[in-house]
């Protein structure tokens, strides 16, 4: 019988005899730890193996000078850590510290070296997991991808959270969001940490970053690539202008007014007709906006989520345009459910 040894550990657990299994619970010692708190540093000696219960951790190494940090990538549920260090009896040749409020499993290095000599499965899924890891770095060098300095699964971080990190670094680079079937959907370009273009579904600009945030894409991956310069140019047109720090405040912004929307809105369902004849507007920042939803609906009633397609705005601004345009009593905005009633 062939067994998995991709699985995570607690896959593992479920192959095992009861007996095996017991005896692997016995030494499993669960530590919870807040977030931000570091497990161990590079450079420690290595006398335990952990296994993450629950949260996500992040390893990384530091410089030599300590100023400059570079992540590795990042461990959820299942997934084990610092037993290269215990194997080899060497230091440990990276850090790692808690992204949120986690929990792990720890087993002593004494405890851990006997259960893989007593219970074959578990020696064989631990080497054949630590030889795919060695295989893949190694590979991973020959291509060249040392370049990477950040990357994920969105499942753990949303984008605000990547800008930040990216901010912090203070590198040039491009970062690209890929969904669940590997489909590019996002490219954001930083010159020195500081975002300068950016695409997001058929947005560009700075419209397109407050798309990403208040999308929140939660399948898919994230990988921040060092370069002078993007892959694919960017429109000059919509160069980003925005400072870092208020970049992020106006983005989280955003994003609670968009999420303080009734859910129908934020899902685009209804259609957009005007009440008025004329248009009275006096939000000067939003008057290219509230202008071109006004001539799209002039002849007939539109479906808000063909309007949005039809500009080049996210739709936190989108709608906060339909919803001034409703109130003011220029537009009427029917829904499904209206219609049903």
């Amino acid at each position: 019988m062939e067994h998995n040894f991709e699985a995570n550990f607690f896959t593992l657990l479920e192959l095992l005899d009861p007996a095996s299994r017991l005896e692997v619970e016995a030494v499993c010692v669960s530590v919870s730890i807040p977030a931000d708190v570091i497990v161990y540093e590079q450079g420690d000696q290595a006398k335990t193996v952990y296994i993450v219960a629950a949260g996500v951790f992040e390893a990384f190494t530091k410089s030599p000078d300590g100023q400059q940090t570079r992540s590795l990538g990042y461990m959820g549920r299942g997934d084990f850590f610092g037993d290269l260090g215990v194997l080899t009896g060497q230091p440990r040749l990276a850090a790692v510290r808690a992204c949120e409020d986690s929990q792990l499993l720890q087993i002593e290095k004494a405890m851990y070296l006997q259960l893989l000599d007593r219970i074959p499965k578990m020696g064989a899924y631990f080497s054949r997991n630590l030889a795919r890891r060695l295989y893949k770095t190694t590979t991973q060098a020959d291509l060249s991808v040392y370049s990477v300095d950040l990357s994920g699964n969105l499942r753990h971080f949303d984008l605000p959270t990547i800008f930040q990190a990216i901010t912090n670094m203070g590198r040039s680079g491009e970062l690209h969001l890929n969904n669940s079937a590997s489909e590019l959907i996002g490219s954001f370009f930083f010159r020195e940490g500081r975002a300068e273009h950016a695409r997001f579904v058929h947005l560009e600009g700075i419209e397109a970053i407050w798309q990403g945030f208040a999308q929140s894409a939660t399948d898919g991956t994230f990988a921040f690539r060092v370069m002078d310069n993007p892959t694919v140019p960017f429109s000059e047109e919509h160069r980003i202008e925005l400072a870092s720090t208020e970049l992020l405040m106006q983005g989280l912004a955003q994003c609670d007014a968009y999420h303080a929307l009734p859910e129908p809105m934020r899902r685009m369902d209804g259609t957009l007709s005007r009440l008025t004849e004329s248009l009275v507007w006096t939000e000067p920042e939003t008057q290219a906006l509230a202008e071109r939803i006004w001539e799209l609906i002039a002849k007939h009633p539109q479906p808000l989520a063909s309007l949005w397609r039809r500009v080049n705005y996210s739709s936190p601004t989108f709608l906060a345009a339909v919803s001034r345009l409703v109130s003011s009593g220029h537009a009427e905005l029917s829904t499904t459910a209206s219609a049903n009633v």
